[in-house]
């Protein structure tokens, strides 16, 4: 059954008939139902599904960051859609077994280029906390108005645990610490970081890939 959301002017969603309606974004779109195939799936049907799911699991963990980092990506598309089409068409390599994430091709957010020009980081297991710091272009910096952004960090490791800063210091302060929790899971993590800007436009840097430590 369809369902027109917000009213009488809303989007329709939902099945009506032979026809399902589907809203992405501020776009409303007609489809017919997909008709039940009793043929095989062909070898590139079945890798784009391998794909697909590749990435779908390796993002869940943080979809409340890519909310942030996706949002102005394309404003005809939702962030998750954003962060999907991005990451399946830059963030997967082949292997001989498959495919794989390339961790330094993938993007957490996409915008403005990352400032950050060279970085350090420290992981203090007594006090439980992970701290970087980093260095930044500032001609880029000011040419973008990234000084006051706010930092976004992201400590992640695949599919499991996704950790992230509560407190967000700017980009000015050259310096963010994230609260690690030992007893959920200890393994690699990988860092990735991106500056979201505070006006309320909602824009944002590129993330950048830092590298891995274990934890």
């Amino acid at each position: 059954m369809a369902v027109i959301k917000n009213g009488a002017n809303g989007a329709l969603s939902g099945k009506a008939g032979s026809v399902v309606f589907v809203t992405n974004g501020n776009t409303t779109y007609a489809r017919g139902l997909p008709k039940k195939s009793r043929k095989k799936p062909s070898v590139d049907q079945i890798q784009s599904r391998s794909r697909f799911s590749l990435i779908q699991k390796f993002i869940s963990p943080m979809l409340d960051l890519l909310r942030v980092g996706f949002k102005n990506y394309n404003s005809n598309k939702k962030a998750y859609s954003n962060a999907m089409s991005y990451n399946l068409h830059n963030a997967l390599e082949k292997t001989a077994t498959g495919y794989a994430i390339n961790y330094e091709n993938f993007r957490v957010s996409k915008g403005e280029p990352n400032p950050i020009t060279s970085h350090t980081f420290h992981v203090d297991k007594e006090t439980e906390t992970f701290t970087l710091s980093w260095d930044y272009d500032a001609n880029l910096s000011a040419a973008s108005d990234l000084n006051a952004s706010s930092c976004r960090l992201l400590l992640y490791c695949p599919a499991v645990v996704a950790f992230t800063n509560e407190s967000m210091n700017t980009l000015a302060q050259r310096t963010q610490t994230a609260k690690l929790q030992r007893q959920q899971h200890i393994g690699t993590y990988h860092i990735y970081v991106f500056f979201h800007k505070i006006d309320g436009s909602a824009e944002c840097t590129d993330s950048k890939y830092l590298g891995t430590f274990e934890w």
